[in-house]
């Protein structure tokens, strides 16, 4: 903090003012910023410029920006190996006399470009597999389902609010999004490994189901497993007094913003029924069930 204030110091109270207006709105825009930016004096925007810079970069680096920008790359037909030819005729083309921008003003946006594609190059998303579902947010807090990392296989959920569950209690959250899922596409919730393991909460339809028709708010069925009795146990005092020494389940507690569950994408293939007198041969196992290969 200390830092970002002997930042400020060096800007002009003209600067500041433009900054404060965007900075003050309870969600920044980031293309209002860069304007707000560009818009500045040399001297103001040197001091700003590699702070920005930085930022860029680290938003860049994160696995849902890398795969807004190689969903945006499918979406246009454009290859990254195209981009990767044309990078230096497109980094060349940005003049002080085309642009109508200082030097300095298009020295950072060449270096946004460039962290840009190597964002994208360096992802081990494939624009291939990215699939397109509109959203809606429809709760306040709500936010949207994320990927941690560039490998994980499904995406976080978060809860809206904060949710308290008793033992034995199993409760609908709503996380506060609509969607619009493409045909032949389905989505899946299931629990986090990490967090089914550290404690007793569970989604026991798992996983569950959101067909493609269905375009109400998504809701996530969650049950606290600790039974509300434990142990009973009794002690006789020898007074005769007797005492509860039971041991009971614990509350479970979902925090407002925090991941509880996960989401995934899965193709659904319709199913055409091809009847015959008898499978005979066509499968190994024919007439083999439950249990058939032994338990151990």
């Amino acid at each position: 903090m200390n830092e970002d204030k002997d930042i400020f110091e060096g800007i002009s109270d003209e600067s500041m003012e433009l900054l404060g207006k965007v900075l003050d709105k309870d969600e920044v825009n980031g293309i209002e910023l860069f304007s707000t930016l560009l818009a500045m004096p040399d001297k103001d925007f040197d001091v700003l410029k590699p702070v920005f810079l930085d930022s860029i970069i680290d938003t860049y680096n994160t696995p849902q920006v890398q795969m807004q920008l190689v969903q945006a790359l499918a979406q246009s037909g454009i290859s990254i190996n195209d981009i990767l030819n044309n990078m230096d005729e497109v980094i060349d083309s940005l003049t002080p006399e085309l642009t109508k921008l200082s030097e300095t003003k298009i020295d950072m946006i060449k270096q946004m470009l460039s962290a840009a594609v190597n964002a994208i190059s360096t992802s081990t998303i494939n624009p291939a597999h990215v699939v397109e579902i509109p959203v809606e947010i429809c709760r306040e807090n709500a936010k949207l389902p994320t990927y941690a990392t560039n490998g994980s296989g499904a995406m976080d959920i978060y809860s809206p609010e904060e949710v308290t569950l008793r033992p034995g209690e199993c409760k609908i959250i709503p996380v506060g999004i609509k969607v619009a899922i493409p045909h032949g596409y389905a989505l899946l919730i299931q629990p986090r490994s990490g967090l089914s393991r550290k404690i007793k909460l569970r989604i026991p339809n798992s996983p569950g189901l959101i067909d493609e028709d269905y375009h109400e708010e998504i809701g996530v069925i969650i049950e606290n497993i600790d039974p509300p009795l434990k142990e009973a146990n009794i002690i006789t005092n020898g007074d005769g007094t007797i005492e509860d020494a039971n041991l009971y389940g614990s509350d479970i507690t979902i925090g407002k913003g925090e991941r509880f569950a996960q989401m995934r994408l899965v193709e659904v293939p319709r199913v055409k029924w091809r009847e015959v007198n008898s499978l005979g041969t066509q499968i190994e196992d024919h007439g083999k069930g439950f249990g058939s290969t032994g338990v151990k």
